[in-house]
């Protein structure tokens, strides 16, 4: 996660605040030194903040993550969670925060966030408020952590940018449909994380190929087993 001293993320986060209604109310077409003249700065300050007018959108959307986490210090005993409940609340949160913009987010996601030629800060904080999550949780079963890498979190960030994508889309009222997918897919990914089927599987052959004398002649499928691997 991204760290900044609370002076510099207040002033990224009243750009960010003052371009995007700046960018409705000018379709798209707005100034650099209004969005200075806005937060009462020199036009040339901006630049010590953003390089140009998309990455201070683009703040926008990674300022959810920045500002949920620190609603997360105003929750109360977070720590215990489930993980779904932890994935769940971001969401909600999100779409929440999201809604307050709700216009500049159907006019801009798709280009800013979905169609970005590289991987936006919003993406990377998504990753990392994922990472944290899962790092954080010790109800995961042993064999989560071999799917817990980069190529796992950015599958969970797709996934999320889809429920954000769907969530633009859903006309059902409050958003009915998007709030049932999201505990759908946040039950599922619990569930996925904390079986422990695999982990018994593990134990059981392990058991048994250390014991596999003892079992070959008084448990058949047990003999059909290693008679299989030894020939492999």
């Amino acid at each position: 996660m991204t760290d900044f001293d609370p002076e510099t993320l207040k002033i990224k986060l009243a750009l960010a605040d003052a371009a995007t209604d700046l960018y409705l109310e000018e379709d798209g077409d707005f100034l650099i030194k209004d969005v200075a003249e806005a937060v009462d700065i020199k036009p040339g300050e901006v630049f010590n903040y953003f390089p140009n007018k998309d990455a201070i959108l683009q703040f926008y959307y990674a300022s959810i993550v920045f500002r949920y986490q620190l609603m997360l210090d105003e929750i109360d005993s977070f720590d215990t969670y489930t993980l779904s409940e932890k994935f769940s609340n971001f969401a909600y949160a999100s779409f929440d925060m999201l809604n307050e913009k709700r216009a500049f987010v159907e006019q801009t996601f798709g280009r800013l966030i979905l169609r970005s030629y590289g991987k936006t800060d919003f993406e990377k904080e998504i990753e990392g408020l994922i990472e944290q999550f899962l790092d954080e949780d010790p109800r995961l079963s042993a064999s989560s952590e071999m799917v817990k890498n980069g190529c796992f979190y950015s599958f969970l960030r797709m996934k999320y940018l889809g429920l954000v994508r769907f969530w633009i889309s859903d006309e059902s009222e409050g958003h009915e449909l998007t709030m049932e997918l999201t505990d759908k897919l946040t039950n599922f990914l619990q569930e996925l994380m904390y079986n422990s089927i695999v982990d018994q599987g593990f134990e059981l052959g392990k058991f048994l190929y250390s014991n596999k004398k003892a079992f070959l002649n008084n448990i058949p499928f047990v003999k059909q087993i290693f008679s299989k691997i030894e020939i492999r």
